[in-house]
This record gives C-alpha cells, sequence and structure tokens, in this order.
C-alpha cells in the first residue's frame, strides 16, 4: 500500500513530466496569432455553486495569463438541481441554437456529467472540437472516455485517506464514520472511492452511508451521535428523496445541531460548518485543466497527453470549529493550515521582535562609539568653518558667483550670491538636484549641455558657457560660467565645479547693436517688397472674388439641405409651399409629417453611427417610391415631411400614404443584418387645415401623434377632435416636468402578505401625481407620457429612493424583514448607470440588496433581450430580487423563464377576479403557480379582493397575494399604524 508521501511524489513527478512536454512541443504561435481561439467552458453544475465557480475562476484565470487573445464561452447544464432528461435536451437545443455559427477550438468541462455531455454531442454541436475535463475522478474518467479519441484531462484525485487520517490523530476513539454523498454520477462515484478506502485502510472503522436519508433524518440523527462518531461530507446537494439541498445552509444548519465534527474532502465546504480535512481545491483543478488546454492549443496532440493526475489537495482546519470542538493545534498533522484563525502579534511577526531587539542592542554599542568621535568631529569642523570664512569673503568681494557639484551623489551647490542675483531662496527650485535647471532659458539649453558634456568626455580643457537664468520675477539675466572636472584614479568625474559671472548689462548692450543693424537692413528689404506685395494683393483680390462666390453657393446649399440625407430641410419647405400657393390659388396639396417608431431604442441600443446610417438608407428608400408631385424633407431626428402637390382628393394622400408605409416595411441591410422598422404618418391637407407651413406642421404633428397612440406602422389624417387630446397631452406634460421640483408627487404603499406564515412580506411602491393645476392624475395617463419624453428617468430615480428611505424608517420601528418592491420601466433599465443608480441608493439608504425587489413586464424583454437580462443578471448577483409583473397578459415565451433571474412571478388582477367561479380562470391561475414551483419562483398574486380569493389561493399553494382584502394602497404616513394595528390584532387573536 503507498503511503500519501508516495503517492504525491508520484504526482509531482506526473507534473515535471508535463512540464517537460510543455517544453517540448514550442508553441507555433506565428502561424496562429491571425486568428482568436474560442473555447467553450461546459460546466455540470450551476452558476453560484462555489466547487463549479473554483474551477470556471481557475479555468479563466489561466487562460488570461497566458495572453493568447481567447475568446471564452461559458455554460451551466445545472444538473445538482435538475437532474433530469428534459433539462438535458432544453439544454442541447440552447447550446446548438446558441452557437451554431461558432466552431470551437477547445472544450473545456468540469465534472462527470459535462463531459458525458460533450462526448455525447462533439459531432453535431461542437464540431469534433478537443477536450479536456477537469473535477472527474479515474474510475468516472475511464467509464466516459472508453473508446473515445481527442479527450484528456485532471484527474480529480481525492485523499479521503488523508483525511481519515487527520480524523484518527484528533479523536483516537473513532469508531463510525457517517458518510454523505448525492446520487448523482459524480457524487456516487465519489461515494464509491470513499468507501473502499475505509475498508481497506481503515479496518476499525464502521463507514454508514447516508446517501439515501432525507435531509431531516440526517439532521435529526446528528442529534443522538456518540463521541465516537464523525461525519464526512464528499459533494451533497440532494438528498435521499431528490430533495435539492442548498449545500452551505445544510452544512451550517448541520453543524449547529450535530454532536460530533464534520470533516470535508472539498473545500467548499470550510468557513460554513466544516471542521476540515485534506480537501481538494476547485480552483487548482481549473488551472491545471486550463494548462492541458493551452498544450492542445500549442500544437500538442491530444494522444501525446496523458489523463493528469494534479496534486490539488491541501489539509486545511478551520479554527472556530476547532475551539467548538475543543481539539487542540498539536493534534493536526504536520503541515496543516488553519483558518480564520485570532490574530497574534508575536506569532505572526516573532522574526521581526527579535530582529528590533537585535537591532537596538547594536544601536547601543554604535552611540557608544559614536560619542568617542564626536569630540575629534567638533575640532575638525572648528578648523573648516574658519576656511570657510576666508573663502566667503573672497568670493562676495569678487562679485562671482561659486558652484559646485557632486558627481557621485549628483547633488548642486550655489554660493549665497547665486541665491541674491536671482532672488530665490534657498531650496525653493530643489536646486541641489538639479532643479535649477529648469530656468535656463530654453533657447540655451542645448548649448549648455553640450558644453558640460564635451568637457565630460575631456574633448575641452575647460567647461565655459554662456546662457540665461530666469530669475523670481520671470526676467531674464545672462551669465558667464567657467569650471573644470576632477577625476579619481581611475578617470571617473567626482567633482565638477567652476564660478559664473552676471554678463546682463554687456549681453543688453550687444543685442541693441545687432537690433539697430537689423533694422536698417529689414528698412531695405521692406522697401523692396512693396512692389511685389501690392501686385500680389490685386491677383488676390481677384481670386477672392471667385471663391466668394462659390462659397455663397455652397453655403447655400448648406442652409437649405440636410448634410446626413442630402434632403431639403424646413427653410426649403417654407419656400417651396410659398411658392406653390402663389403660383396654385385653388390647388390642393397635403403634408405627410412621418416619424420612425422606435428610432430613439435603435440609437440607445445600436449606436449613433448605425442610427445615422438607418437614417440615410430610410431617406433613399423614400426616394425610391417618389413621384413627379412628391418633394421630400428632413426636419433632423427621425422626422421626415412629404409635400404632395396637385392632388385631386384625399384618396390619393391616403394612396401614397399606404405605399409609404409598405415601402417602409421591407427590412433595411445594414452592416450585415437586416433590420425591420415602422413609421407613423400623420396627414393635414392644404388648404382645408391650414395655409402656412406652421399650421400644417402642427396639425401633421397631432396626426402623427394619434398614429403611434392607436398602435405606430400606421396614418391617420388629421381632424379637429384631435387638437383637444394634443393639448391636453401637451398640458399634462407640461406640468409633469415640474411637478418633481414642486414635490408633486408621492408614493402610497400596498400590502403584500404572504400566505403561509400569514405575515406581511412587504410593501409595493405605487406613484402618485396629486398636481396644483389638475388635482389627481391617473398613472394610465402621466406614466405613459413620462416615458415618451424620458422624464421617466428621473422621476423612477426619486421613486427608488423614496421607497428605500421609506423601508430603512419602518424598519428602524419595529419591522426589520419588511421589504419594498419599486416597478421599473424598459427606459430606465436601457440607461448605462442603471444599475451602479440601484446600487448607490441601496449603500446611501443603509439596506441590503435582499431587502429590495424590482418589478419588470413581460414586454420588456422583447425589446432587448440580452442587453436588459445581463443588467438584471448582475443586480440578482447582488442580491436584489426580481419579480414580474402581469404575468400572463403578455406575449413573452415561456422558455425564456428558465434563461431569465426572475424570482417572483405577480399574476395580473385579470385572473383572479373570476377565480371563484370561472373554471378556466382557476385553471389558468392553477397553471401559472405550478409554473412558479416547477421553477423555483415565488408566485404573488394581485387583486385580491375576496376571502373566497384568498382561500382559493391558498389551496392551489400560492405563495403571496395583495389586493384591497389586505389593504388598498396606504400614504407613507399611514402605512405604520396600520402595520402596528394589524400585529396588535393578530397578538390578540393568537392569545385568545
Amino acid at each position: 500500500m503507498n503511503s500519501p508521501y508516495t503517492n504525491r511524489l508520484v504526482r509531482w513527478c506526473a507534473g515535471l513530466m508535463l512540464v517537460c512536454l510543455v517544453l517540448a512541443f514550442p508553441r507555433s504561435v506565428q502561424g496562429e496569432a491571425a486568428s482568436s481561439p474560442k473555447i467553450l467552458i461546459l460546466n455540470s453544475y450551476h452558476k453560484g455553486m462555489e466547487w463549479t465557480d473554483e474551477q470556471t475562476d481557475g479555468i479563466t484565470k489561466r487562460l488570461k495569463e497566458a495572453k493568447k487573445n481567447t475568446t471564452i464561452y461559458t455554460e451551466y447544464l445545472d444538473w445538482k438541481r435538475y437532474p433530469n432528461e428534459t433539462n438535458l435536451r432544453n439544454f442541447q437545443e440552447r447550446i446548438k441554437a446558441k452557437y451554431e455559427d461558432i466552431t470551437f477550438d477547445l472544450v473545456i468541462t468540469t465534472d462527470d456529467k459535462a463531459l458525458e455531455f460533450a462526448l455525447q454531442h462533439r459531432g453535431d454541436i461542437l464540431g469534433m472540437a478537443p477536450i479536456v475535463f477537469s473535477g472527474v475522478n479515474e474510475v468516472s474518467a475511464k467509464r466516459l472516455t472508453a473508446g473515445e479519441h481527442g479527450v484528456t484531462g485532471v484527474l480529480e484525485v481525492l485523499d479521503p485517506v488523508g483525511t481519515l487520517d487527520a480524523a484518527l490523530k484528533i479523536n483516537p476513539l473513532l469508531r463510525k464514520v457517517y458518510i454523505l454523498y448525492d446520487m448523482t454520477e459524480s457524487g456516487d462515484t465519489t461515494g464509491i472511492i470513499v468507501m473502499n478506502a475505509i475498508r481497506t485502510r481503515f479496518p476499525q472503522l464502521t463507514p454508514i452511508e447516508l446517501s439515501h436519508y432525507s435531509e431531516q433524518d440526517i439532521l435529526n440523527l446528528s442529534e443522538t451521535m456518540q463521541k465516537d462518531s464523525a461525519f464526512l461530507i464528499t459533494s451533497y446537494h440532494q438528498d435521499g428523496t431528490g430533495h435539492v439541498v442548498e449545500f452551505d445552509a445544510f452544512t451550517r444548519e448541520l453543524n449547529e445541531r450535530s454532536r460530533v465534527p464534520i470533516y470535508l474532502i472539498y473545500n467548499f465546504g470550510l468557513g460554513k460548518g466544516g471542521l476540515g480535512g485534506s480537501v481538494i481545491s476547485g480552483t487548482l483543478q481549473g488551472e491545471e485543466a486550463a494548462n492541458l488546454g493551452l498544450l492542445v492549443l500549442d500544437g500538442t496532440r491530444l494522444e501525446d497527453i496523458p489523463f493528469y493526475e494534479a496534486d490539488t489537495t491541501r489539509l486545511v482546519f478551520d479554527y472556530n470549529e476547532l475551539k467548538k470542538y475543543s481539539v487542540p493545534t498539536n493534534r493536526l498533522p504536520k503541515g496543516s493550515e488553519i483558518i480564520n484563525q485570532p490574530f497574534s502579534f508575536y506569532r505572526t511577526y516573532r522574526t521581526l521582535v527579535l530582529v528590533t531587539l537585535a537591532a537596538f542592542t547594536l544601536l547601543l554599542v554604535f552611540i557608544a562609539l559614536l560619542l568617542f568621535y564626536i569630540n575629534q568631529v567638533r575640532g575638525i569642523r572648528r578648523k573648516l568653518e574658519k576656511s570657510n570664512e576666508r573663502f566667503s569673503l573672497a568670493t562676495y568681494a569678487s562679485a562671482a558667483v561659486i558652484w559646485d557639484m557632486d558627481m557621485v551623489k549628483q547633488k548642486y551647490y550655489f554660493s549665497d550670491i547665486w541665491y541674491e542675483l536671482l532672488g530665490y531662496e534657498r531650496g525653493e527650485l530643489n536646486e541641489e538636484y538639479g532643479g535649477w535647471r529648469t530656468i535656463i532659458h530654453p533657447d540655451d539649453v542645448i548649448a549648455e549641455a553640450k558644453s558640460k558634456r564635451e568637457h565630460l568626455a575631456d574633448e575641452t580643457p575647460y567647461y565655459h558657457c554662456e546662457y540665461r537664468l530666469r530669475t523670481k520675477d520671470g526676467s531674464y539675466k545672462w551669465f558667464h560660467v567657467r569650471g573644470t572636472v576632477l577625476r579619481a584614479a581611475d578617470g571617473v568625474p567626482i567633482r565638477f565645479a567652476g564660478s559664473m559671472t552676471d554678463i546682463t548689462d554687456r549681453k543688453d548692450f550687444e543685442v541693441k547693436l545687432q537690433d539697430s543693424y537689423q533694422e536698417l537692413e529689414s528698412t531695405y528689404e521692406e522697401l523692396t517688397a512693396v512692389q511685389a506685395e501690392l501686385l500680389e494683393q490685386y491677383n488676390r483680390l481677384v481670386d477672392n472674388q471667385t471663391q466668394l462666390m462659390e462659397s455663397e453657393e455652397k453655403y447655400r446649399e448648406l442652409a437649405y439641405n440636410d448634410t446626413l440625407s442630402g434632403l431639403p430641410n424646413k427653410r426649403s419647405l417654407v419656400e417651396s409651399l410659398a411658392r406653390f400657393t402663389e403660383e396654385n390659388k385653388r390647388a390642393a396639396a397635403a403634408l405627410l409629417f412621418l416619424d420612425i417608431d422606435n428610432f430613439k431604442y435603435i440609437n440607445d441600443t445600436l449606436g449613433h453611427s448605425y442610427g445615422d446610417q438607418l437614417l440615410s438608407a430610410f431617406s433613399r428608400r423614400l426616394l425610391e417610391v417618389a413621384g413627379p408631385y412628391e418633394e421630400h424633407f428632413r426636419f433632423g431626428g427621425d422626422e421626415y415631411v412629404i409635400f404632395l402637390k396637385d392632388i385631386r382628393s384625399k384618396q390619393d394622400v391616403i394612396h401614397y400614404a399606404e405605399r409609404v408605409i409598405r415601402a417602409v416595411e421591407e427590412p433595411f441591410s445594414l452592416q450585415g443584418s437586416l433590420v425591420h422598422v415602422s413609421v407613423s404618418i400623420g396627414v393635414a391637407c392644404y388648404p382645408d387645415n391650414g395655409t402656412t407651413v406652421e399650421e400644417l406642421l402642427q396639425k401633421a404633428d397631432v396626426a402623427m401623434y394619434r398614429a403611434k397612440q392607436a398602435g405606430r406602422g400606421i396614418y391617420v389624417l388629421y381632424e379637429q377632435e384631435m387638437q383637444k387630446s394634443f393639448d391636453e397631452r401637451m398640458r399634462i406634460e407640461r406640468h409633469l416636468r415640474e411637478a418633481l421640483d414642486k414635490e408633486e408627487l408621492l408614493l402610497y404603499y400596498q400590502p403584500i402578505m404572504d400566505i403561509e406564515g400569514d405575515r406581511i412580506w412587504g410593501y409595493e411602491a405605487l406613484l402618485r401625481w396629486n398636481s396644483a393645476e389638475l388635482g389627481f392624475v391617473s398613472p394610465l395617463q402621466f406614466i405613459e407620457i413620462a416615458e415618451d419624453c424620458r422624464l421617466i428617468v428621473p422621476i423612477g430615480e426619486w421613486v427608488l429612493r423614496q421607497s428605500c428611505e421609506f423601508l430603512a424608517s419602518i424598519r428602524e420601528q419595529g419591522y426589520p424583514d419588511a421589504r419594498v418592491s419599486v416597478n421599473i420601466s424598459l427606459i430606465q433599465i436601457m440607461q448605462e448607470d442603471f444599475a451602479d443608480m440601484v446600487v448607490r441608493i441601496l449603500e446611501e439608504s443603509g439596506l441590503s440588496p435582499s431587502q429590495l425587489q424590482i418589478e419588470i413586464t413581460e414586454s420588456v424583454f422583447m425589446k432587448s433581450f440580452s442587453t436588459i437580462t445581463l443588467k438584471l443578471d448582475y443586480l440578482r448577483s447582488l442580491g436584489i430580487s426580481i419579480a414580474l409583473d402581469d404575468f400572463g397578459t403578455g406575449y413573452s415565451s415561456l422558455s425564456y423563464l428558465k434563461q431569465l433571474p426572475i424570482t417572483t412571478l405577480k399574476i395580473d388582477r385579470s385572473f383572479i377576479q373570476g377565480i371563484s367561479e370561472d373554471t378556466t380562470a382557476k385553471s389558468l391561475v392553477e397553471s401559472i403557480i405550478s409554473i412558479g414551483q416547477n421553477l423555483g419562483i415565488d408566485v404573488t398574486a394581485e387583486g385580491v379582493e375576496t376571502h373566497e380569493q384568498l382561500e382559493d389561493l391558498r389551496r392551489m399553494k400560492c405563495d403571496k397575494i395583495q389586493g384591497y382584502y389586505i389593504s388598498r394602497p396606504l400614504p407613507e404616513a399611514d402605512v405604520l399604524p396600520w402595520a402596528d394595528a394589524r400585529t396588535s390584532l393578530r397578538r390578540a387573536v393568537d392569545a385568545g
């Protein structure tokens, strides 16, 4: 029987062989750098499972460190929670559709089911890509890859022997080991490995496997165990009844109730109730698998890479659990690591403390020696002071600056007169370390450096140069600088010193002489150039006249045409209509106002450049259907106007509008993809609806707005009664823009009740508007207007902030478990900083993400599924709940529910109203609740108004309800009194 040390030696040798393989097969990057390798990571289990996340992080980290510009795709089979054929079939269809056009260079799988899936579908889905696996033990690896080629991987080498050796050392009386593992493929295989290890290596121990027990039975059993027993958990995510177990929560509860310690062979139980053991690391498994994948990408044949037994285990124990079971650290195996250990200064910094004491002793010795030499130094200093005094008097009398440079330390010295001449304080320029060079005149820097370089290179006997230095008041002084270098015996410069003299007066005189000469010379040149300049100016005048005429024509074109589409603009329309009315007093015409539907959404999601391309293509499409009697104009943005002249009847206008709508319905080909758009058209007729451009445009705009209200993609002819509706909308919008500043908006809160616990789960925030001018305005009126004019963004942020502050207030007043649910608009979600805004408000209000639920409607996902899903996934990862409001009234596919981070379905009140009488409504509600339960999603029924409806929903096992039966929406001031009254009533009922 091999010892653990022998096994580790074998693994170390295997690792060395792997390194040799890397060196033996040099990377052929030169031929492959042109393309980015595509790698698919297939995980057996779900995102958020610690073991899966560790392997994925290890793979991704190692691939990025390799800097191969790889493109990584990650998928999760979720086999622990949904181990059934339906899940497999759905996963297969999703992968096949999602990666239909992608050819993978490598597939890396984690754990058994992902490897099995990859091998089964490598031909029809994965393009026979090479496969590298991770997290699969030797038994499963041989079984799954039998008869397969093009596959290798890192074997999951468990060390139950190391864990049990440690357990016996901690408790020599140990005789019974209760083994927990689930009945998935990997879990079953792991359990067999552990059972075999106990039977062969530990005959004194009795293994008792609990895989067929329910979760509750195991918890009950843990309370009755004696000191000769212990738990050993491998991978436990399902109990014996098939119930999905939340591993972290189960391990913590088991630890709280158990009388005996819990040992581990995987590291994801550490810190969650497990005492520890010889545990395997998912991160190291992933990194080793990525190393094998890099070999494959570098050109190594899979047949040359055997299965690799990497040493990814370590002895780790939790200090808190050791303390709980009174286990001293000297009982742990040698080399054990202890986590969560309290801080000890001496233990942590023992070496530093000893070194400090030694240094202090040496310092005392040094001080004694230093005092001995101080007297000698004082004598030398007195002599130096007298010498310096003589030197200072001499230099001051000569008015010369003495400078000195230590070439070793690169440190400068200047005598006092240098500071007097320039006006600086000593140290002001950091001149000791070269800062004085910043005041050299820019024109003199090169010459000064050249003179210095030549002298230091021994090309000149002395250093001499003239340059200017900037004084503190900003003026410059000229200096004549001389110096010489002192060299060591080996020729290396060690000192560079000399003097500098102020020659500003001399230089000023030289400049004046030079200026006088240049002034005389330039006067002659100016006289000579006058004649040529006059001739040149005449020629320019002729050229400017021609350019002016060309510019006027160009400016006229820019003034009357749109630069993006090339179509005429509004100014052109005004003149065109004026000419038409003057020349055709009795003729009829029509103005068509066009607006591309959802163009702002296209601009926001695909970018302004893409939007400009669409506008150009749209403009060309309009011209393609144009006839001899139409003129086309672009007003900016996505607004166009078509002027139809000489129409015989309104039927001509209708036919033309229908032709435009049909033409626009044909898809646009942009950047290799097809884009479908529609257009809403408002029509105003001349002279019936107006005789000026302003009148016709205003009424065509009103008709276009009515077309958008009626469903978009249609045309509407202006009628007088439309104006009243349009004016009312404008009136509401005008007052709505001031509502926030005037504090006219307010929130009502409707309680949401948990049926099973008969308690208030939380409150839904409902926006209300009490306008000083309009009175109470229905949300059905102003919410849509707020979205159209983008006011929903600041209003929505205000609602979220107020709701969070309200919840923080009632939590402090005795309701710590309350939550708040806030409705969110598509416009808000599409804002780039939406997720950051939500997190910032939570932090400012002091709420945990788990205390917030945001509500969205089904139609949101139809408009930008992938973009919105990414943001919601991020918020859900923080702990924020996501509710799908008005479920059943929209048109989203039920298959989306599995892909979305939804935690709650809210059944629309229209289904609840007839639940007690209408069997169809009852069946629909039961089906929705069943869907939610099967997907692990809570279900909330809205609009509950009677006790009978409540009882029907209770029988259907609905999770939560809200409606008038519980309470109408309450003003913020009434919520706390209502909650207190309900709490008092419930206590009275419980007591009586």
